[in-house]
Formats: structure tokens, sequence, C-alpha cells
């Protein structure tokens, strides 16, 4: 399954994650030292919703917009604000039109001295996320994850966003060798790491080389989106979000997303799981 990020702007994978790093973000802000942001796979910067490649899917419906035709749960309401302010700055009042994907979403919280690094290599994406971010942001055309490694020398307190399409049978293991990588020379970075659920095991085998690898280097908070039983593994059947690193008072603000998403999105017998190892 290809998980580039146009075809599913605004499901429910993107508003637990968008959500999950408002909260980092918030919480990050009494940092005294400036914050830069990595985002390995950062995609366009925003969607339009009714762009025909992204829109035959259905998911922004089954997403954001299902989400603004209700009661937004508590802990998701500074993500459905923002969307709600975002496409009305845009002209479209009362309607979601476009959905600011993550360097949109990180550069409009961001506080002045703070840097945003995208990385991208398709050329159609990474033309648009050029032009849609600069000057605030940096676009590079590069692979994310050789750039995270480049990134470690500055003083400032470091955020990677691991995010990838998954086209690539190689992605599991490169997470696993960045984050190792990179806290073997900076043991403060911080990671905040999306992946698909469909089957158990995948995620299951991933998360224990990722613990093999990592061993006592960081603590890690595992967050796992079930939206219904893991039975069909040729579906998407929720998402999981591992952090690494994150601020003590991250964890229970991440369970109530978690719990809230599906809640809202789940069918019979789904589920949020949180870990924290």
């Amino acid at each position: 399954m290809n998980y580039r990020h146009g075809f599913h702007a605004g499901n429910f994978a993107d508003l637990a994650k968008h959500a999950a790093m408002l909260t980092l973000l918030r919480l990050l802000r009494n940092n005294e030292k400036p914050l830069l942001v990595v985002d390995t796979h950062a995609g366009a910067g925003y969607y339009d919703l009714s762009n025909p490649d992204f829109a035959r899917s259905k998911e922004a419906e089954a997403g954001i917009k299902y989400l603004m035709s209700r009661d937004v749960p508590e802990s998701l309401k500074p993500l459905a604000d923002y969307v709600r302010a975002k496409n009305a700055k845009a002209g479209f009042k009362g309607q979601i039109g476009i959905y600011p994907g993550s360097p949109v979403l990180i550069l409009d919280h961001q506080r002045a001295g703070d840097q945003y690094v995208g990385c991208e290599l398709r050329d159609d994406d990474y033309r648009l996320l050029h032009d849609r971010i600069e000057p605030r942001g940096q676009a590079i055309k590069a692979d994310g994850y050789k750039v995270a490694l480049q990134t470690i020398e500055g003083d400032e307190d470091l955020l990677y966003l691991i995010d990838p399409p998954f086209e690539k049978p190689d992605d599991y293991k490169r997470i696993t060798e960045t984050v190792r990588d990179v806290l073997t020379l900076r043991a403060d970075a911080r990671f905040l790491i999306w992946l698909p659920l469909k089957d158990l095991e995948t995620f299951d085998s991933w998360l224990r080389h990722m613990e093999r690898e990592i061993g006592e280097m960081a603590p890690m908070v595992v967050a796992e989106l079930r939206l219904r039983p893991l039975w069909n593994p040729m579906k998407m059947n929720g998402c999981a979000l591992v952090t690494v690193n994150a601020p003590e008072d991250f964890a229970p603000l991440l369970t109530a997303i978690c719990e809230d998403v599906v809640a809202t999105f789940g069918e019979a017998g789904g589920q949020a799981r949180i870990r924290i190892l």
C-alpha cells in the first residue's frame, strides 16, 4: 500500500499524527533553546481536497470533514480549530477545501528562532513544498534519513518527524537505523514516528527491532490506534504513533488523542493501546 501523503490527506491517521505534533510543539515551547524540526518525508506542504487524484479515496470525507460535522472531542479541538481557521483564511468559509500537511502545520506553530527542514524526493511534491514553505522553512530534495544525520551538530533542540510512504521494503529498517544513529550522537533528540497498522506481526517485528537497537538509549511511548481488529492484512486497520524522548507529560495527552480518534472513527472492536517502554 502507498502511503503518499496526498492520497490520505485529512484521514483519521493524519488527524492523530497532527494532533500529536501540535501537542509536542506546545510542550516544547517551554524550552529556552530554539527548536529544529526535521521532517524526513515532508510531502507537498498542504493539500487541495478537490484534487481528483486525492479526492477519489474519500478519506478526507471520512476524516477531517466528518470530524468537523460533529462535536469535536477536547483533545482534537486545537487541530480542528487550526484547520478551520486555515480554511477560512484561504477563502473556504464554512467548508474544508484544503488540509495543511505537517510542513505548514509545524511552521504555523513555531516560535521566532525555531527552524523547519522538510525533505522530499518526489519532483512534483518537492516543487510544491518549496513554493509553499520557503523562506519560512527550508525544503530539501534529498533522502530524509540521510539528512537526519546531517542536522545533529547545532545547539538546538531536535525533533524528527518520520512518516514515510512505505513504498520501499527497507523503510522499517531505515527508521530503526536512523533513530539509533541519531541517538548515538545526540542522546536528547526527540522523534515522532508514524506507521500503518495492517497486521500485528509487521508492527511487532519492527518494534522488537527498535527495542533491540535502542535498548536503554531513550524512553519510547508506543500508541496503537486500532479502528478494527487486525484480521485483514490487506486493509489499513489503524496506525501507530511512536515517540522517543517525549516530554514527561506527553503520554497522558497522547492517550487522550488516541482514545478520541478511535472513539470517533473506529468500528466495533476498535481500541487504543498505549505503552511506555
